[in-house]
């Protein structure tokens, strides 16, 4: 595990959610029919929003090994216990939406798949419902940026791209 990952800031976390969110909704108006792939990226927005959420309460991440990872229902109940709420029907809308993805993603099913079936949310739900979330969690991770002087847009890390020698 890299040391320094534990120290990412909640607006690092959010950011990336929003980047795994935006490409599950491009896939599902474009092609309805790449499922497994539209699960996987609505799961993992889940699971960086949730950690996002963490972070800006302060709650370390990667140092933290007894913290399960990929197990979005072990995090998302820790958040809840941390006051995350997405509305009044959490109970039946995230909370359901968590599990269904957690139970399909065992043994990395939406990246791999399995022999084993599952259940999973609507489509649409997931996609609801990930949009709610994110919307939940964008005010602890600016009121956490704001506290600590991080200005949003500005560069904190250059990554370079080299294209194919011709």
């Amino acid at each position: 595990m890299n040391p320094l990952a534990a120290d990412a800031h909640a607006i690092s976390f959010f950011g990336f959610a929003r980047q795994y969110q935006r490409a599950a909704n491009l896939v599902y108006e474009s092609h309805k029919t790449l499922t497994n792939p539209i699960y996987f990226l609505y799961m993992h927005a889940i699971e960086l929003a949730l950690k996002a959420f963490l972070r800006a309460a302060s709650v370390p991440i990667v140092a933290d090994r007894k913290r399960k990872h990929h197990h979005i229902t072990e995090l998302y109940e820790e958040c809840r216990g941390l006051g995350l709420r997405i509305g009044p029907d959490d109970a039946f809308d995230l909370r359901n939406v968590v599990a269904l993805l957690d139970g399909a993603n065992e043994e990395q099913g939406l990246r791999y798949g399995r022999q084993k079936g599952s259940s999973l949310p609507e489509l649409c739900w997931a996609r609801d419902t990930v949009e709610k979330l994110l919307r939940a969690v964008e005010p602890s991770v600016e009121k956490k940026a704001e506290a600590d002087g991080i200005v949003p847009e500005r560069i904190v890390k250059l990554d370079m791209i080299f294209g194919k020698p011709t």
